[in-house]
């Protein structure tokens, strides 16, 4: 005798559902311990608060939105270890990332993952959304997007920026992004409203590509060196043999005595190939201030390697 619509969606439900529900309650019970809500304080008064997670032992990765540098003390609350007092080692206007100290914080840190998120992968969101009533949130969606670019002033942008649609409320900023193994993709930053404060479905993380190219920086010197080929530089798509491909172009210089010219397409720097803005942000970092790089640039259909020294960059 055959089985019942009612019997077969009981089994498919203890096989297969309710295992990947039992799956995201553990899942979330390893992963909330090592979030945390950030508290700026004033005058011992707490302001609107934040979200981080554990970095190292007695590091938190947190939004630059969140430990603003203009209030001069941070609290941090850890369901493990309460109230605890943290110092600012680090911060990054151009990627909204901080590092804070914790004295008697010891913790398991997260794992950050090596590959890049991938479209249509499972998320969730952790944090401490909306007032501090409110803790230990998870919220389960999808990546949506990669590689978006989010406007931060007229001429910076966010770059590598994950699009999910797992919720990202007003505080949630600074708490983790993990995949279904609970490890670090990226790093809550932005949730968009529609009117009258009804979430979108459209929020935003930093990529865990960023982060790892940042955190260590920020905290060696306590912010995140940068240098400048003495150029302004757009992303094109042009058409090539088998389709369309994205080049870096110059679109203006910074002086005329400047060895690169508007319209050059910048192929390569010091041999590593670039083809996003990010790959080129990422080459240029503090390592490389007061020396020259080696630029394979096609100029009018023609190749060649130029010599630019790279300078630090004012704002850094």
């Amino acid at each position: 005798m055959g089985r019942t619509l009612d019997q077969i969606f009981k089994m498919s439900s203890l096989s297969a559902l309710a295992q990947m529900s039992a799956d995201l309650v553990a899942l979330a019970e390893h992963s909330l311990p090592k979030v945390f809500t950030v508290y700026p304080l004033h005058r011992g008064r707490k302001f609107a608060h934040g979200s981080g997670w554990a970095y190292g032992p007695d590091l938190v990765v947190t939004n630059n939105h969140v430990a603003d540098g203009t209030f001069s003390e941070l609290l941090i609350r850890s369901r493990v270890y309460g109230e605890l007092r943290a110092e600012l080692v680090g911060t990054d206007v151009d990627t909204d990332l901080a590092v804070l100290q914790v004295d008697g914080l010891n913790m398991n840190p997260f794992q950050i993952r090596d590959t890049p998120p991938r479209v249509g992968e499972l998320c969730i969101t952790l944090g401490t959304p909306l007032d501090e009533t409110h803790q230990d949130s998870v919220s389960l969606g999808v990546v949506s997007g990669t590689g978006r670019q989010i406007p931060r002033t007229e001429t910076r942008k966010f770059e590598e920026v994950v699009q999910i649609d797992a919720l990202i409320n007003q505080g949630n900023s600074g708490g983790p992004l993990v995949d279904v193994e609970s490890r670090v993709i990226g790093v809550n930053f932005l949730g968009r409203l529609l009117q009258e404060g009804v979430p979108s479905g459209i929020n935003f993380a930093i990529s865990s590509e960023v982060v790892r190219d940042v955190v260590p920086e920020l905290i060696e010197h306590g912010r995140m060196r940068r240098a400048t080929i003495g150029a302004s530089i757009t992303v094109r798509t042009r058409k090539v043999e088998h389709g369309f491909e994205p080049c870096i172009q110059v679109v203006r210089t910074a002086s005329s005595d400047s060895p690169l010219k508007e319209g050059d397409y910048i192929m390569a720097v010091d041999g590593l190939r670039v083809s996003r803005r990010y790959d080129l942000m990422r080459i240029l970092n503090g390592k490389v201030i007061g020396r020259d790089v080696e630029l394979e640039v096609e100029r009018a259909g023609k190749f060649m390697r130029i010599d630019v020294r790279a300078n630090a960059r004012p704002d850094g």
